[in-house]
């Protein structure tokens, strides 16, 4: 199961974690392990790209654990946009899919 975790301060979201494999069908042909990464890695290059402002950090297992943890360290409102369609995007994965992926929100201070 992936496992997506989102940190959120004051309606902001800082920090993004997604841990695991869905297991809904063999390496090489996992549509769901698919369409999450080209959701998280599309964000991650939209960001890069559109926003010179935006200051982040990005940690991932280069194993086969499926870890990738975004960390928002100077933030903007585009970044912010970014992160919320990635968001939608990731809860519409979920709602088709929810055997094979689950989101948690967790608000911080």
């Amino acid at each position: 199961m992936i496992k997506v975790e989102i940190i959120k301060e004051v309606d902001n979201i800082k920090q993004v974690t997604v841990d695991g494999h869905a297991d809904f069908a063999e390496h090489g042909s996992d549509i769901v392990c698919a369409g999450v990464s080209a959701v998280v890695f599309g964000l991650i290059n939209s960001v890069d790209v559109l926003d010179d402002d935006v200051q982040f950090d990005i940690s991932a297992n280069e194993d086969e654990t499926g870890h990738l943890t975004y960390r928002s360290l100077k933030s903007t409102d585009k970044e912010q946009l970014l992160l919320n369609a990635m968001l939608i995007a990731l809860k519409t994965i979920e709602e088709n899919y929810s055997e094979y992926i689950t989101i948690e929100t967790r608000e911080v201070n």
